[in-house]
């Protein structure tokens, strides 16, 4: 990406390289191992984690 001048600057001048920002940031906070899957079951679930273990309750899209 080139080089833009950032709307916040006030000289109008300064530009921000954009190709050095990170693409996201994460925050993953600890998880406590207590109830815990076995391997198969967790394997079976996608996590070990059994309160991780969450129904999706999303839905479809809508077709116009």
């Amino acid at each position: 990406m080139e080089r833009t001048s950032h709307p916040s600057c006030q000289s109008g001048k300064e530009t921000m390289n954009f190709d050095t920002w990170p693409i996201a940031m994460a925050y993953v906070p600890w998880q406590r191992w207590q109830k815990i899957y076995k391997p198969e079951e967790g394997l079976a679930h996608g996590t070990i984690f059994q309160e991780l273990d969450l129904p999706f309750t999303g839905r479809r899209c809508q077709k116009s």
